[in-house]
């Protein structure tokens, strides 16, 4: 095989072409720090490069949902516990109303306590978050969810909703609460069973429920509808005798319908509990014959219903025993739908409670698997630099030798030969 001096020739310039090649390319990594300078030169490592910097983008977008998740819910959290103290004021102000020795300037002085309370009250239930939006709204946050009216009523113009954000690949958790069932539609009285009093009523006594004798009795009433009617009347030798009657419908109205009659009866003497329809109502002090009191099994009230009725009950003046009673009924009702208020509230931030801590428990996942993310792709693109600054010499020395070799080929002929 013969090979001419011009294919010699051609094939030395290749070969130093690819060494100076080589070396631009190890040069580039020495400044640049990374092997990976673009996909063709290794599309396998790209590949797995992109999955680990989507991987890394997602991490980042859901550590940064989970943080305003959690900011937002914080905020809320902080509002409930406020609200919590609040209603621990309310209730030693409703206490304090019901003792006795109380004077009007004493429940002058409540009065404004729980009126302070109120205006407070609806600021924290229209609280916002870090971004402006109101965190009680439910998915309605661009406007305050709790609003009153002319006539003092406080509505709610959010919905039962929530937003939701990923903090985790198909795992969603809400970033706002809804005051539906928080600050309204809660149960009243005692967890739903509330007692008024007729406002027609002459006597001293008051109702006041007590606790639930038969879960399931109360359950079937609820269901039902029902609701009881207490009433006394006069029996003999002057003593009095009480009824229950229960129906459907608001109990004296046009619509009460008495759909098992007569439910509970008998002699009644001061201070007893009467027990019917799975619950346990104590009459304190003396009814007198006509009086009545209305019993509801699945009342709903709402926490600015609950002061405004407070509030309103403070501002009376009890000039005699009648109206004596009919105070204590409302300081009473007052601070059971205190009690429940407080109940709602605390069960909310039991709720809030528990999504922040899989908020937590998610992050640190997340957190976990970026950085493992992050140190996969830094092995993919990262240069071993004291390997290339090697390689980079041993290239530069072979390349000068090549060039050397090259040009001392390239000054010979064959008439060099011939004359030695």
């Amino acid at each position: 095989m013969q090979i001419s001096t011009n294919e010699f020739l051609l094939g030395s310039l290749n070969d130093m072409l690819n060494q100076q090649s080589n070396i631009n390319q190890l040069n580039r990594e020495i400044a640049t720090g990374q092997t990976m300078l673009d996909a063709s030169a290794d599309p396998a490592g790209a590949s797995a490069a992109i999955g680990d910097a989507a991987a890394i983008g997602r991490f980042n977008y859901d550590s940064g949902n989970a943080t305003a998740a959690t900011s937002s819910l914080q905020n809320g959290l902080s509002a409930l516990q406020q609200v919590t103290t609040l209603l621990d004021q309310l209730n030693q102000t409703a206490v304090q109303a019901a003792s006795a020795g109380t004077t009007a300037s004493d429940r002058q002085s409540l009065t404004a306590s729980a009126q302070a309370a109120q205006q407070q009250l609806m600021q924290l239930a229209n609280t916002t978050g870090p971004n402006g939006g109101y965190l009680f709204g439910g998915t309605l946050t661009n406007g305050p969810p709790f609003s009153a009216q002319a006539n003092g009523e406080v509505v709610f113009n959010g919905d039962a909703g929530t937003n939701q954000v990923e903090i985790a690949p198909s795992l969603t958790v809400p970033s706002t609460v809804s005051g539906d069932g928080i600050f309204t539609n809660i149960p009243a009285g005692d967890d739903g069973v509330a007692v008024t009093a007729d406002a027609a009523n002459t006597g001293a006594g008051y109702a006041v429920a007590e606790g639930v004798t038969n879960i399931s009795q109360l359950t079937a009433a609820r269901l039902g509808g029902t609701q009881y009617q207490i009433g006394f009347a006069s029996a003999a030798g002057g003593n009095l005798s009480y009824t229950v009657t229960s129906g459907v419908g608001a109990p004296g109205s046009a619509g009460f319908s008495a759909t098992s009659g007569v439910v509970a009866s008998g002699a009644f003497s001061p201070d007893s509990d009467l027990t019917f329809g799975g619950v346990d109502i104590k009459i304190n002090g003396m009814p007198a014959a006509g009086d009545s009191f209305d019993v509801a099994t699945g009342a709903t009230t709402s926490m600015f219903q609950v002061v405004q009725n407070l509030i309103s009950a403070l501002q009376t003046a009890p000039a005699d025993a009648a109206s004596n009673a009919q105070f204590q009924q409302q300081i009473e009702n007052a601070i059971a739908g205190i009690g429940g208020a407080q109940t709602s509230a605390l069960s909310a931030q039991a709720t809030i409670g528990s999504v922040l801590s899989e908020i937590q428990a998610v992050q640190g996942q997340d957190t976990t698997q970026n950085t493992n993310a992050q140190a996969q792709l830094s092995d993919l693109q990262s240069a071993n630099l004291p390997q290339v600054i090697a390689n980079y010499s041993e290239s530069v020395t072979a390349l000068q030798a090549a060039q050397l070799a090259f040009a001392k080929v390239q000054g010979l002929s064959l008439f060099d030969f011939i004359q030695a």
